[in-house]
């Protein structure tokens, strides 16, 4: 009798459609910056960052992506995700907490304090920023330097503003195809996970399903006073 007076079963179905939405639709809208870094050394990749980073107490890498400069067995320009980009939890790679928890943060491997970037990187890394662009709707402005965030020379010296905008533009068409489809098909991994991302997303998913249940409920009940027959 109360599925039939408050029509349950497509209440139901709003609830299950609005949580989809959350899980697949609202990670587009999860990042409004990108943050470069680079690794501060030559010779790293996602394994050797993560084991670093685990030796401060962090449970992960504080980077969300790491692009190779093929210095190890993981090929140049190649992009390894770590937890945090896999489950759009946050970054512990700055003092900031705004640009820890709304940045995507991008580690390039290699030193580039110290002298500049290869040209095959740039273009790689040009691909990986404009591919990060289009997924989460980010504006060329919003890409931003650790040293934007807080006090620091990441991501170096030989890396300018200027340039990062010259590799997001023709640069990009030297990425070779194949590490073009390899960077897409690992930024396409990111999800929701009820593990990893903060815990404000349950409350943000629990708190619209309740309120939806409540808005529909109050709804149904007025139109029943009403005196609408659901015969």
């Amino acid at each position: 009798r109360m599925i039939k007076r408050y029509k349950l079963v497509p209440l139901l179905l709003l609830l299950i459609g609005l949580n989809l939405a959350i899980i697949f639709i609202m990670p587009q809208f999860r990042f409004q910056y990108i943050v470069l870094h680079h690794s501060a050394s030559w010779t790293a990749n996602y394994d050797t960052i993560r084991k670093q980073h685990r030796g401060r107490g962090w449970r992960d890498a504080a980077y969300h992506l790491i692009l190779s400069n093929g210095s190890t067995q993981v090929p140049l320009g190649h992009l390894e995700a770590t937890s945090r980009y896999r489950f759009l939890s946050y970054s512990l790679a700055t003092r900031s907490g705004r640009c820890n928890l709304l940045g995507v943060h991008l580690s390039v491997v290699g030193n580039y304090h110290e002298k500049p970037m290869p040209d095959g990187v740039k273009a790689c890394l040009g691909h990986a920023l404009r591919s990060l662009q289009r997924k989460y709707d980010i504006q060329t402005g919003n890409i931003l330097f650790h040293k934007d965030c807080s006090p620091t020379a990441c991501p170096g010296q030989f890396i300018t503003k200027k340039e990062v905008t010259d590799w997001i533009g023709p640069l990009v068409d030297q990425c070779p195809q194949d590490i073009q489809k390899q960077q897409d098909e690992v930024i396409d991994q990111a999800r929701y996970s009820i593990w990893t991302f903060p815990k404000t997303i349950l409350l943000v998913a629990f708190g619209l399903s309740v309120f939806t249940s409540v808005l529909w409920l109050l709804f149904m009940n007025r139109r029943n006073r009403a005196g609408v027959s659901y015969e």
